[in-house]
């Protein structure tokens, strides 16, 4: 999808490089510092395919400790709309609520709390809770976009807007108190996933186009997480072992999935594929996220250490 004002933002991302191939925190988040290094250890996964019924797009965003997933699918090639996976079964999320309009669907965290973005009938886009069966609309002040991509179980939002100039901005909600995100010298600076110690991950970029992964500390200490000799990396999901998920695309320009565990990074790719982009990661070490098979069609996955 690449009308971002109309689309999840994280979603763009990874079109546009397909297409190619805490509070009381300073503002500012910081210098930026080396956080990733190459090894050699092997970490074997068994993969597994989950599309939704009958749809020709199933993404996943959110991944839980029991297995619950979040996500968006769409039919036909339609417009894409948020879901979750519980128990076996999928089901649309809050179909009401969100509308017929673009939405998509991250969590559930630890205390059940789902959570995402949706575009309204004009197309601008608003973030959203499910809290305790509860629908709540986030809109970050002042601003005319909002996506929310990740939710505590202490009410911590992590989100990003961005106005007109489409350039993304995060920014951490607590209480009614908003801290901004930036990093130091990016151009756009777009969270992504947060664990409960409050340390959080995501992408910056200075030009619009390369991107590099970013790991922020709860205390606003920020490093960049680059996979080595990687043309592009964007981290998506930190659990709380401090393992970091995402994916990178290589010198060929071929899409991979990675965990971080330490200064270890496995390189993931499900059977088959052409693109394996890793979203989420539970505490349990369990990835999720999408493929792309040589057809060109986006399937879900849930990848599990053997």
């Amino acid at each position: 999808m690449t009308n971002q004002t109309l689309s999840c933002s994280r979603l763009a991302l990874v079109a546009g490089l397909l297409a190619a191939a805490f509070v009381g925190a300073d503002a500012t988040a910081g210098e930026r510092t080396p956080d990733a290094a190459s090894g050699d250890a092997s970490r074997p996964y068994a993969y597994r395919t989950l599309d939704y019924p009958g749809a020709s797009q199933t993404i996943f965003w959110g991944l839980d400790d029991l297995g619950q997933l979040a996500g968006q699918y769409a039919i036909a090639g339609g417009t894409a709309h948020a879901m979750t996976y519980r128990h076996g079964k999928f089901e649309p999320l809050a179909p009401k609520e969100l509308g017929t309009d673009f939405s998509a669907a991250g969590g559930p965290n630890d205390v059940g709390t789902t959570y995402g973005g949706y575009a309204d009938a004009s197309g601008v886009q608003h973030g959203f809770l499910i809290r305790r069966g509860r629908f709540e609309t986030v809109d970050f002040q002042g601003h005319l976009n909002s996506n929310v991509d990740a939710a505590d179980a202490f009410g911590k939002i992590l989100g990003v807007y961005w106005d007109a100039d489409g350039v993304y901005h995060g920014i951490l909600s607590h209480d009614g108190h908003e801290t901004p995100i930036d990093v130091d010298g990016a151009r756009d600076t777009y969270p992504l996933g947060m664990n409960s110690e409050g340390d959080s991950v995501g992408y910056w970029d200075a030009d619009g186009v390369v991107t590099h992964g970013y790991v922020r500390r709860a205390n606003g200490q920020v490093a960049t997480l680059d996979v080595p000799d990687a043309a592009a990396t964007a981290a998506f999901a930190i659990n709380d072992r401090g393992q970091v998920a995402g994916y990178f695309v290589d010198a060929t320009g071929a899409i991979h999935g990675f965990v971080k565990t330490g200064q270890q990074i496995q390189q993931l790719d499900v059977p088959g594929s052409v693109a394996t982009i890793a979203t989420s990661l539970n505490n349990w070490s369990s990835v999720a996220g999408e493929y792309i098979d040589a057809s060109g069609v986006r399937h879900g996955f849930v990848a599990n250490l053997k």
